[in-house]
């Protein structure tokens, strides 16, 4: 693929993936979830999943860069489509909600999706353990649900907590994300930057009964994505509350990812696993890593951090639309601005190598906190 984009042209492939997308979508009235790289033909469900707030954001991203009403109308129609959610027993809801009902009220101040947020945070807010101080996966969780159990993959669902507690005032928000964010950095980050994606506890006590990996190599393989969901979920604890310890986390799970990463900054699926390099990589891990660094490139006070944060997402940015992106050649029939090789689950064999649609949400979030950067 290997051509270097401006700003301006890989915004707009990405808006123009938007666009194809909705075609196909609303004609099969289905959330999108993953397409095939070789195709590009979304596969998706009516009801949806966890997954699925992530579209709903892509089209309210889109409405914040076309300025056009018809463009939040259509975010609106997706957005309240998911309102079912609220009654699932999963940390998940902090994905459905922060990705779709928070963007329609920061982005167009959509009433109906502030309400919507606001009832999503009371829920997530409410599974959390008092007793131990975490949020567990929940009871309806897709992938390994129990109560018993709390993920890395959380940190990315806490947003909905802090969007709550700066919107309300409400410190009951702001009490369970903290505790939950101190508690995820102690049990999953590892003193080299290392994150382990679950563990396993007594709900009464709070003592450590189990740690182990679900998605990537073996019981302990150190999984991509979960090491992305630190950085991006640290960072954004970090944007809500200034609390450098959160700072501190997030650069050192940046640091860790880019050692292991090697010449690609793109990884692998899993950073351990024996079989590189004929293993799938994981795209839509380079994309979250990306959107937390561009949060601290943003937000971080101390420029050293700041300057660093900024070289490393451009090291992922470029890498990823020169070497991900559907190619601009009129023999290729794929759509334009697929971010190419995403793997969902490599254990369970589940879309090892497609575009995800969170894959493309984060990207375009990069995209835009460049824009506001340059």
């Amino acid at each position: 693929m290997g051509k270097t984009r401006t700003p301006d042209e890989r915004l707009a492939l990405l808006l123009q993936r938007v666009e194809s997308t909705l075609t196909q979508v609303t004609r099969e009235g289905i959330f999108p979830h993953a397409a095939p790289s070789a195709t590009g033909i979304w596969e998706g469900t009516r009801e949806g999943m966890w997954t699925s707030g992530f579209w709903a954001g892509l089209l309210w991203q889109r409405a914040a860069v076309t300025g056009k009403a018809e463009d939040a109308a259509t975010a609106t129609t997706w957005t309240l489509r998911l309102s079912p959610h609220l009654d699932h027993q999963t940390h998940d809801i902090g994905f459905v909600f922060s990705s779709s009902a928070v963007l329609g009220w920061e982005i167009c101040r959509d009433p109906a999706c502030r309400d919507l947020a606001l009832r999503a945070a009371d829920r997530l807010a409410g599974m959390a353990n008092p007793a131990v101080g975490v949020i567990p996966v929940g009871s309806q969780a897709e992938i390994a649900a129990g109560l018993d159990d709390v993920t890395i993959d959380c940190m990315g669902n806490l947003p909905l907590l802090w969007w709550a507690w700066k919107t309300t005032g409400e410190g009951r928000f702001l009490e369970v994300a903290v505790s939950h964010a101190d508690r995820t950095a102690a049990w999953h980050v590892k003193e080299d930057g290392r994150i382990i994606q679950s563990t396993h506890f007594d709900p009464r006590t709070g003592r450590v009964t189990k740690q182990e990996t679900h998605q990537g190599s073996g019981t302990d393989g150190c999984w991509a994505r979960g090491q992305a969901w630190g950085v991006y979920g640290f960072a954004a604890a970090y944007r809500a509350t200034g609390e450098e310890r959160f700072l501190e986390v997030a650069d050192r799970t940046a640091a860790y990812y880019f050692r292991r990463a090697g010449d690609d900054p793109v990884p692998f699926y899993c950073f351990d696993d024996a079989a590189k390099p004929n293993i799938p990589r994981d795209s839509s891990a380079a994309a979250i890593t990306c959107a937390g660094l561009m949060i601290l490139a943003e937000h971080a006070q101390d420029p050293i951090r700041r300057q660093r944060s900024r070289d490393r997402a451009e090291a992922l940015l470029s890498a990823m639309v020169t070497g991900y992106l559907t190619p601009l050649d009129e023999n290729d029939r794929r759509p334009r601005g697929m971010l190419l090789h995403g793997c969902y689950n490599k254990n369970a064999g589940w879309h090892t190598d497609h575009e995800l649609v969170w894959g493309d949400y984060f990207l375009l979030e990069v995209l835009r906190a460049w824009s506001r950067l340059r």
